[in-house]
């Protein structure tokens, strides 16, 4: 029994902090979506590095001096609780994001999770000790069953509760209790004086050598399920803020299929689940192109599916392969190092050599192609029966058909999809792409980041220095810059640059200063658009995250005083968590004047932020107006802004009145999101 609880709760461990921390990192990395990316990497190196240490440490021929060691390295681990990886104070100016991340992860907390990724091969090694146990694999299936509980209960049990610091000491508190069991297991192993099977006579399966090609398709089949994995969360977050809810998600159908492939050989009949995959495939493809069409629960249940058939075929053909107990940490170790080379090309090889999302397509390809080297290199075994070498022969035509059709159907669409392009490019905070489209009555051009317009203009020169989109005449935003009692100068903060279409408001005299995340953004504004050029205003773009920066010039310089703060940051469809919080607000409103604005812009095809948006400036003890316009142009969009002053001018003029949506918060609507604090789920459009 303590075997089993040792190594359920190492696992539940391993996995509930996962979302913890990645959550803490939000404020300091910008809310992207590609913080989930960067911490999955550190969580693949840390659980390379403990079935590394699993593997060395079952090379010591006496058991009783491994739990000493084990067990040694666990007591020195309890002085680096409770966890706090992310400190207040702490400054990022290394220019590299992802390896910010894990700094602060391997400070924080890297010791205790390195020897919680050691414990599941190492506990079902010494399992494996006890002559009446011969099935040490149905372990990692309940190992995996405590990781899947975890993620689950996360978002629905956890995050709705209690806020980050809570959790951490939760946690830490949970890991004390790990760390008992873990010396109660070691003790009875030590008492009971039983042998390391390296060291049995007369063992046949010692004997036996590894094929390479096995161990090959342990590392490849590993990586390719990573890869899907994490790519699958980085299409699913496009257009939604990065929150728990779905970075575990596609977690949790990575570990349910390991599960199911490991806990009973019968689960897994391969030509079904192959069939399974193919077809979903083709509409992996097509909702890779054109996925933002349909809504948020349509788009998460077609990713989930994906993405379940093919892990159920990596996972499945890794069953098929593992060996016997005896290489059991070396299996581990392969595909723990396989899920390192995942992480490493979807989270920085990947940013490098691709402008768009395409680890997707190539993770699914290589399943294609691992699928038919596994069938290939079984035919040529002189054990298999016939009948079997004939269906593994159809399933590896189909196979390579099957990655043909797929490889020629991606290449079709993306040509067409892409065949408008101005100007590509990608990094740490996403995907963006300027687009010319001549099929209107007038020709434009308009800025994606990702699959979500951030901007659009005219190429007519007559009609280039009209705003558009959110920003056009009339909309809240519009009444914020034109207010008749506000005369010029005045000045104007913006969070988020997009194309800068707001500048086209400036007169001779104001000053625009826009904050902005992503250094791509002011190369694509200042190289394809004109609105900053043009504007008469003299206007500044100040690059990083707009909260740290907001606060750095706060100490350093005090207020910037202006009239008017405009929060327009996307990460593509959303704004960032970061910028929604009680601590967000208090910050905004020291650097605006006393009559001064803020004005926030969300507009969001999935979340409703205007009961958020109410509570906070009930909060801080400010009025909140509401501007809806609708679109009746097929160029435009649906504007959805907020107002939040006290400025009595500005309320009491006729045609704010006229526009403005009346809006009243009831009780069942208040929710209040702060740094420690946030629950997507509650914004959620049903």
């Amino acid at each position: 029994m303590k075997f089993l609880i040792t190594i359920f709760l190492s696992s539940f461990l391993l996995f509930q902090i996962q979302p913890i921390l990645a959550k803490m990192a939000l404020p300091y990395f910008g809310g992207g979506a590609a913080i989930w990316t960067a911490c999955m990497l550190f969580f693949q190196l840390f659980l390379l590095l403990g079935y590394s240490y699993s593997h060395c440490l079952t090379k010591i021929s006496n058991l009783n001096h491994q739990i000493i060691i084990h067990s040694t390295l666990i007591g020195i681990s309890l002085f680096f609780l409770p966890i706090s990886p992310f400190a207040g104070e702490t400054s990022y100016t290394w220019g590299t994001p992802q390896l910010e991340i894990i700094y602060s992860l391997v400070i924080g907390i890297g010791f205790p999770y390195f020897l919680l990724s050691s414990t599941a091969p190492l506990i079902q090694k010494w399992y494996s000790s006890i002559p009446e146990n011969t099935e040490p694999y149905r372990l990692y299936s309940l190992s995996n069953l405590g990781s899947l509980l975890a993620l689950l209960s996360y978002p629905f049990l956890i995050e709705p509760v209690l806020d980050t610091d809570s959790q951490s000491t939760i946690w830490s508190i949970g890991y004390g209790t790990f760390a008992v069991f873990m010396f109660l297991t070691g003790y009875q192993i030590y008492s009971g004086k039983f042998e390391n099977p390296i060291t049995t006579k007369n063992n046949d399966n010692l004997e036996r050598p590894l094929a390479s090609g096995n161990i090959l398709l342990w590392l490849l089949f590993s990586a390719a399920s990573v890869i899907l994995m994490v790519s699958t969360t980085s299409a699913m977050t496009q257009n939604i803020p990065p929150t728990p809810f779905l970075w575990v998600l596609p977690l949790c159908i990575y570990l349910l299929t390991y599960i199911i492939c490991f806990s009973n050989d019968k689960w897994y009949v391969r030509k079904y689940w192959f069939i399974s995959f193919a077809a979903c495939s083709l509409a992996a493809i097509l909702m890779f192109y054109i996925g933002t069409q349909f809504n948020i629960f349509v788009q998460v249940a077609v990713y989930s599916l994906i993405l379940f058939f093919a892990c159920m075929l990596c996972h499945g053909e890794l069953a098929r392969l593992k060996p016997n107990k005896n290489k059991l940490t070396l299996f581990y170790l392969i595909m723990a190092l396989g899920g390192v080379i995942g992480s490493i090309f979807t989270s920085i090889v990947a940013e490098y050599i691709f402008t768009q999302y395409y680890e997707f397509p190539v993770g699914i390809a290589l399943v294609y192609l691992l699928f038919s080297f596994t069938l290939w290199k079984e035919n040529k075994s002189k054990d298999l029966i016939p009948p079997l070498k004939k269906q593994n022969y159809y399933l590896g035509v189909a196979s390579i058909a099957g990655v043909l059709v797929f490889s020629l159907y991606f290449i079709k669409l993306n040509s067409l999809y892409y065949k408008d392009d101005v100007f590509n490019s990608r990094n740490f905070y996403g995907t963006l792409t300027v687009k010319d489209f001549n099929e209107f009555e007038q020709p434009i051009r308009m800025l994606f980041d990702g699959a979500t317009s951030h901007g659009t203009q005219s190429l007519s020169s007559s009609n280039s220095n009209i705003p558009t989109s959110y920003y056009r005449y009339e909309t809240g935003v519009s009444l914020a810059l034109q207010q008749p009692k506000l005369n010029p100068p005045k000045k104007v903060g913006i969070i988020g640059l997009g194309t800068g279409t707001l500048a086209t408001y400036g007169k001779i005299g104001d000053e625009y200063v826009f904050y902005e995340l992503n250094p791509n953004v002011e190369v694509a504004a200042k190289n394809h658009f004109s609105y900053l050029s043009d504007s008469k205003a003299d206007v500044s773009v100040r690059l990083g995250d707009a909260r740290i920066t907001l606060q750095k010039e706060l100490e350093e310089s005090g207020s910037q005083q202006y009239n008017v703060l405009i929060v327009d940051a996307f990460s593509s469809d959303s704004i960032p968590v970061h910028l929604l919080t009680l601590e967000a607000f208090r910050l905004y409103w020291k650097h605006l004047t006393e009559d001064g604005l803020l004005v926030l812009h969300i507009s969001n095809n999935h979340l409703d932020l205007l009961p958020l948006v109410a509570t906070l400036s009930d909060k801080i003890g400010k009025k909140m107006q509401h501007f809806y316009s609708a679109s009746d142009d097929a160029n435009e969009h649906t504007a959805e802004w907020v107002i939040v002053t006290n400025n009595s001018n500005f309320y009491e003029n006729e045609e704010i009145h006229r526009r403005a949506t009346y809006f009243k918060l009831k009780d069942e609507q208040h929710i209040l999101w702060t740094d420690a604090y946030s629950n997507l789920l509650s914004v959620i459009k049903f």
